[in-house]
């Protein structure tokens, strides 16, 4: 089903930390089946009257019947810091429908590891919920990265996981800027850090997830390729990337390109502008085209490509097996043919 935007109203916001809350969502009863998620997924927000969305992953437990994000404040974050500052139970918010397949590899696995930093917890959560409720799963290891304890987003419940599954959830907690007892858990997690962690404390693990900011997944992930993980065994998500690739010089056709997408069942045939993201030109036609960060990070506007050729300035959301099926993050595609074909709905 594709990806489709709903107002719904806000029932509670609890505060996590100085500076992040949870906030729950009521999905009416006509609306529970479209709203039902598997661990992992996220949701696209938007305020009403306002043109910025952001996309936030689910952390609640799949089945719990809730709707529940995170939301940390981000230094000059315009979404985060209007959700902060005034947003409360009984307020509406326009949310798409749950998608994403970060949890997708958990299918089969025994012994899961997560590395995750700041508000990267929170599809973490969701999965490690999912992961502990499977009795063949034997041992589940996360990594939490933050400056300091009071910085820990749900540690009041990764703390309550670890009582109920004492034996089954390996919780380590690194602070940047706290000193622990330790100090192969104080400071930054750097490759060195990391590899000298992974020794002394993680030990194997069938499959790594790691979620937060550019810098810390892409160190922990070159960090397992050069110990000899296989690439296939590593999933990441990245909430906002800090160092996105300079724009791809591309062979545009002169004279734009005819394009057709199909997304709701309906098809519209639109001209993409030499040089424009695939996104933009379909968004003048189409205003219920689904879409996000529109960085290539969350994969809310992804579609399947069917005919015609693209360059993607850059991709943070799609797994390999993805774009080798021919999927490809609209926001970030521009045609090198005269003729494109895609399918949202696939």
């Amino acid at each position: 089903m594709r990806p489709e935007l709903h107002p719904l109203r806000v029932a509670a916001v609890e505060a996590l930390t100085d500076d992040s809350v949870a906030i729950t969502l009521e999905v009416p009863d006509d609306l529970r089946t479209r709203y039902a998620f598997t661990a992992g997924q996220h949701v696209a927000v938007q305020v009403p009257d306002d043109d910025i969305r952001r996309s936030y992953s689910v952390c609640a437990a799949p089945g719990s019947g809730a709707l529940r994000i995170g939301v940390k404040r981000l230094p000059g974050g315009l979404f985060s810091q209007k959700v902060l500052d005034g947003l409360g139970a009984g307020d509406v918010l326009a949310v798409m429908t749950p998608m994403g397949r970060f949890g997708a590899a958990l299918a089969g696995l025994r012994r899961p590891a997560f590395v995750a930093a700041g508000s990267g917890i929170t599809p973490v959560l969701s999965m490690v919920g999912a992961a502990l409720a499977d009795p063949e799963v034997e041992l589940v290891t996360v990594v939490d990265c933050n400056r300091t304890q009071r910085d820990v987003m749900f540690l009041d419940e990764l703390a309550d996981l670890k009582d109920q599954h004492p034996t089954r959830l390996h919780l380590v907690h690194v602070l940047t800027r706290e000193q622990q007892d330790s100090e192969l858990l104080s400071g930054r997690l750097d490759a060195d850090r990391f590899r000298r962690l992974r020794a002394a404390l993680l030990g194997d693990a069938d499959g790594w997830f790691l979620c937060g900011p550019f810098d810390l997944v892409t160190t922990v992930h070159d960090s397992l390729l050069a110990d000899g993980v296989d690439a296939g065994r590593i999933h990441t998500e990245l909430f906002h990337a800090e160092a996105l690739p300079a724009t791809v010089t591309i062979a545009a056709p002169a004279a734009g390109t005819e394009a057709t997408a199909t997304l709701g069942g309906l098809r519209t045939t639109f001209t993409v502008p030499p040089g424009d993201h695939v996104l933009d030109a379909l968004l003048r036609v189409r205003g219920d085209a689904p879409y996000a960060c529109k960085g290539g990070v969350c994969g809310t506007c992804r579609a399947r490509l069917t005919e015609g050729e693209i360059a993607m300035d850059a991709n943070w959301a799609l797994e390999p097996d993805e774009v080798a099926g021919g999927y490809v993050l609209t926001c970030q595609a521009r045609p090198t043919t005269d003729r494109l074909v895609l399918d949202y709905d696939g």
